[in-house]
């Protein structure tokens, strides 16, 4: 089973590289079937992500809303 990365790309597990002796720039013959995620693990993965800032202590940057992209990637106000 294989994951299309979020460039388009469709990774493949080692273990099906190594067994097929896939070197880089391989050509291969995928076969496409969409697996559905299981409900189980995205309900868990969902209440992992709303408990993430439970426990956050209040924040000590200034106007951390309007100055999101500065904090975050270094980039200058405009």
């Amino acid at each position: 089973m294989g994951e299309v990365l979020i460039d388009g790309h469709l990774s493949l597990p080692d273990g099906v590289r190594q067994r097929l002796s896939l070197k880089p720039s391989s050509v291969v013959k995928v076969v496409i079937t969409l697996t559905r995620p299981d409900t189980e693990n995205t309900n868990e993965a969902w209440n992992v992500f709303r408990s993430m800032g439970r426990s956050a202590e209040p924040g000590i940057l200034e106007k951390s809303a309007a100055d999101h992209d500065r904090h975050l990637y270094g980039k200058s106000a405009k």
